[in-house]
This record gives structure tokens, C-alpha cells and sequence, in this order.
């Protein structure tokens, strides 16, 4: 995918995993925090960690579509440029995948253990054991934590990346000129001197 209604696709399906990502981490947060909070609300964050897991696939399957592009059209030394972003991308991807993982296994697998107790006719609903509660418990806090780094990560390179492209072609916010710019006021005279009579 290299395009959303004609605008490069990489750079809007970004928004998607910076967005949904953090939002589904504050949710497990929520989850972690108290019983009656994870019944209510477990499926609900599921969901959004899934859309957030497929945008940042996305974003990472279009981040090299648009990488492959660059190379085309402006050789090698152009990607080598954005090589450190690329990388955080694809590690943001790989972690946001083992993280879904993990939130899937902490959502499902003690509601299975509540459906097999319905099932086998059970008259309450047994806990999940305390030993696997700990180990659902510190997986998906740990995978957690490394997700939102490799985001926090790759937005920062991508961002930083984006303003050094934008700051080498306009002035900067301080008035500053980048270095390989013309001085306006050698311009001025310039045209001045030229367009006086000889």
C-alpha cells in the first residue's frame, strides 16, 4: 500500500498504532488495576489493541513500500538516510504483535477457564490459579512496557526525520536560513544592482 487517495499512505497509517497502541496500554492498566474493571472492560480493549496491532503492520508494510520508492528514485544513499527509522518501525511492528499476543492470551484464557466451568457444569465459576494469574499478569506488563518504548522509538525517528527534511528546505521557526539557502539580502542587491542603468 503506497498511496491513500493520491497522499502517501505511511505517513497517515502511522496514526493508527500511535494512537490505539498507547490507548490499549492505558487500558491494560485499567484491567491490571481491579477485577470488576477487567470484566467490564477486557473484550472492549481486545479490540482496539487488534486495530492498533493492524496499523502498525500496515504502517510498517507501507514504511518499506515507501522505502523501496525512495530507492528507485533516489538511489541508495537516500535510504540509508532513513535506515535507523526503518529499523524502529519494524521492531514497533514485532513488538506490537508479541504484545496483542499477550494481551490475547490475559483476555482469553480465563474467560475459557470460565466457559469450561459453565460447560462442565460447575456451580461457580473457579478462579484462574494464582500462579497463572502472576504469570499473565507479568507477560503482558513487560510486553507492554517494550511496545510502547519501540513506538515511543520509532515516532521519535520518523519525526526527527521528517523535520530534518523539512528544515534543510525552509527557514527555520528562529529565522535561521539552512545552510545551503541563498541570503536574501545578497539576492536583494543582486537584483538591485543589476536592474539599475548601465
Amino acid at each position: 500500500m503506497n498511496s491513500i487517495t493520491g497522499l502517501p499512505a505511511h505517513p497517515l497509517l502511522v496514526h493508527i498504532p500511535v494512537a490505539l497502541l498507547p490507548l490499549t496500554a492505558l487500558g491494560v492498566a485499567v484491567l491490571v488495576a481491579r477485577r470488576a474493571w477487567y470484566e467490564r472492560y477486557r473484550w472492549a480493549v481486545l479490540v482496539v489493541g487488534a486495530i492498533g496491532t493492524l496499523g502498525a503492520i500496515l504502517a510498517a508494510s507501507s514504511g518499506e513500500s515507501l522505502e523501496a520508492q525512495l530507492r528507485a528514485n533516489e538511489g541508495a544513499n537516500a535510504v540509508r538516510q532513513v535506515h535507523d527509522h526503518a529499523q524502529a518501525g519494524d521492531l514497533a511492528r514485532t513488538l506490537a504483535i508479541v504484545f496483542f499476543v499477550a494481551l490475547a492470551a490475559y483476555v482469553t484464557v480465563p474467560w475459557l477457564i470460565e466457559r469450561r466451568s459453565h460447560t462442565t457444569g460447575a456451580t461457580s465459576a473457579p478462579a484462574t490459579p494464582r500462579w497463572l494469574h502472576t504469570v499473565l499478569t507479568a507477560v503482558i506488563a513487560a510486553t507492554t512496557v517494550a511496545s510502547m518504548v519501540s513506538i515511543i522509538d520509532a515516532g521519535h525517528s520518523g519525526a526527527g526525520q521528517a523535520w530534518a527534511e523539512f528544515d534543510t528546505s525552509t527557514p527555520s521557526a528562529s529565522g535561521h536560513l539552512p545552510p545551503d539557502a541563498p541570503d536574501p539580502q545578497q539576492t536583494s542587491q543582486a537584483t538591485t544592482t543589476s536592474s539599475r542603468p548601465g
